[in-house]
């Protein structure tokens, strides 16, 4: 049973060689995924898992949530180790309107730095500008300072907002024309 839309874009490999070497497989997130989704935020460290849901949270209401919370315009990814069947990533874009959805990850605490998030932004947005969303936004709290840097590298224009209880990031997916590409 699919719970999202399936976001594999045409051309693009499920298999995926990470910067470090290590092989991992991205897919969507299905119904029946919620058991490996709770032992995935079982195995985060409440660090991680405070950066993801801005504070404390039920774990297993988070995993019912996840799979069963998305509509019928929200992708969901995860991403399981190629050497066994682990969940080690999660990622979700939840439409906010015709234009705008807002972006979340979750990377388990021994694969983060590998190029997860970056990854897994980049497959969200191009499944964002598939279907006409022109801006991704995504809440973070200040201290997560890895993934405001995953945004910041990730080559798209992206627009910072700090206040005293977090961090909103705007994230520019209108596609940039160069200017001699214009003037032909």
């Amino acid at each position: 049973m699919s719970v999202v839309r399936d976001i594999r874009p045409t051309g693009l490999s499920d298999s995926v060689t990470l910067r470090d070497g290590s092989a991992v497989h991205l897919r969507p997130l299905r119904g029946d995924d919620e058991s490996a989704l709770r032992a995935f935020l079982d195995g985060v460290s409440p660090e991680s898992l405070r950066q993801r849901f801005c504070g404390a949270t039920d774990l297993s209401r988070a995993a019912t949530s996840l799979v069963h919370g998305c509509g019928a315009d929200d992708a969901a990814l995860i991403v399981q180790a190629a050497s066994s069947a682990e969940i080690v990533a999660h990622a979700a874009s939840f439409r906010i309107d015709a234009i705008r959805a807002e972006v979340a990850f979750l990377v388990t605490d021994s694969w983060q730095g590998r190029g997860l998030g970056s990854l897994l932004l980049s497959r969200l947005a191009q499944d964002a500008e598939s279907t006409g969303v022109t801006t991704l936004v995504a809440d973070t709290l200040p201290r997560n300072r890895a993934m405001i840097a995953v945004f910041e590298r990730s080559g798209y224009p992206v627009e910072i907002h700090w206040d005293a209880h977090g961090v909103e990031v705007e994230i520019d997916l209108t596609p940039i024309v160069p200017a001699l590409a214009r003037a032909a």
